[in-house]
């Protein structure tokens, strides 16, 4: 089947916003086996829309749109597409109690342009929102004698995500006789091209499962996707391919394995807090160009506080020096930006919180800043654990001294720290 995005909204095509969900909603139907072959943003205008939508019904069994649901003027979407397929709208009382009840719990009092979200086109499928207040609903209708599906979700992606994984999911799995299942292998120590050069030789010979190289900020992954009559039979395709890859030159790189998206978007983390839990150990952090980055990502993890103790953030040197116990002459001959105070700060947390293992971060995020002998990007980490510490110097710049990429590839790296110093190979 063939499946179509249609993104709503004023603000994308202004770039104000980044369409983070015309992304995520492509990623999800290619894995559930949905072909696609447009993607359309609109404004909020109600005549563009309709044309988008009748161009997109034409030629494709599904349309998902994202954006437009909510309660202003500006929130045509739902009421268009119901006009335009010739459907009623009909005030659904349950719907609107949840939107009374999400302003209620929050001591707010609901506005009447609100109700405008209760408006559900008749015989909808209706998704409840848990996350927001506008539900997402999905339709059907006979376009040019055949079923067409419209499913409508709302575009905040901390909305439109959840609300994909709980109800779009199901729905479209619905539509297909197969069965898609995904299996991420996380790869650490190289490079798209690297990899793609490892894999070729399996790439080229196997349609099922596909295999597929992925080039993400701190590492690689690589998408191992089969389609089979059973969920069992995709996972036992997957699980043999991983074994296949496991086995050939790729595996010495393979640190996590992941099969939900909650996970693939986390994996680092979620794959020290995992190796930290095995090993016993607890956590801390000392960060100066992270600001607590690491101390936060960790605890961005449901029950990550049964290995994170805490963290100190130690912007100036002064703090480095009176929590930390960097000593002056360190600062003074090598600076702060120096594997030698690095070290020095990954003991000192260690000594503060009392944690198994530790890690420090001290550098130049930019885009300002940088020497010839410590160019923006130039990042110092350190490690303390009962084998003693370990320090590393890494330069992390590009040509747009990229302040919040080095940040996140720092707060990445110092996470592969652990990850290496668990299993030994640091």
């Amino acid at each position: 089947m063939v499946c179509e995005i249609l993104c709503v909204g004023t603000e994308i095509l202004l770039g104000e916003i980044v369409n983070t969900d015309g992304a995520f909603v492509a990623r999800e139907i290619a894995a559930l086996g949905f072909s696609s072959y447009h993607q359309t943003i609109v404004g909020d205008n109600e005549q563009r829309l309709r044309e988008a939508l009748r161009t997109a019904l034409e030629r494709s069994d599904v349309v998902i749109t994202t954006g437009g649901l909510g309660p202003t003027l500006d929130d045509i979407t739902k009421a268009t597409i119901a006009d335009a397929l010739g459907i009623p709208m009909y005030l659904n009382e349950e719907i609107l109690n949840d939107v009374r009840a999400f302003y209620t719990k929050r001591g707010l009092e609901m506005t009447d342009n609100n109700i405008q979200q209760a408006m559900i086109p008749e015989g909808a499928v209706i998704f409840r929102n848990k996350w927001g207040t506008a539900p997402g609903i999905a339709l059907r209708k006979k376009v040019g004698g055949r079923t067409r599906h419209v499913l409508l979700f709302p575009g905040p992606p901390s909305e439109c995500e959840p609300m994909f994984y709980e109800c779009g999911r199901p729905y479209l799995q619905q539509l297909t006789d197969d069965v898609i299942y995904s299996l991420n292998l996380h790869l650490a120590g190289t490079n798209e091209s690297e990899a793609e050069d490892i894999l070729r030789d399996i790439m080229d010979e196997s349609e099922n499962p596909t295999v597929a190289p992925y080039d993400c900020e701190h590492e690689v992954r690589i998408r191992i996707t089969a389609r089979a009559k059973d969920l069992e039979t995709a996972k036992k395709m997957c699980g043999e391919m991983k074994e296949r890859i496991a086995a050939g030159k790729a595996g010495k790189y393979i640190y996590f394995e992941t099969d939900t998206p909650f996970e693939a978007k986390n994996a680092t983390v979620i794959a020290m807090i995992r190796e930290l839990r095995k090993a016993g150990l607890t956590f801390a952090a000392a960060e100066s160009c992270t600001s607590g980055m690491i101390a936060a990502r960790v605890g961005d993890i449901p029950g990550a506080s049964d290995v994170l103790l805490g963290g100190v953030v130690s912007y100036s040197n002064e703090v480095k020096k009176r929590l930390l116990g960097v000593p002056a002459e360190v600062l003074e001959k090598y600076g702060a930006v120096s594997v030698q105070c690095a070290g020095y700060m990954a003991e000192g947390v260690r000594r503060v919180t009392g944690a198994g293992i530790t890690v420090s971060v001290t550098g130049i995020a930019g885009p300002d800043g940088g020497t010839p002998e410590k160019p923006v990007g130039t990042v110092c980490f350190g490690l303390s654990d009962d084998k003693g510490t370990y320090t590393e110097r890494v330069l992390f710049g590009n040509n747009k001294n990229d302040r919040a990429r080095i940040r996140r590839l720092t707060t990445a790296f110092a996470m592969m720290l652990v990850i290496r110093r668990i299993k030994g190979i640091i």
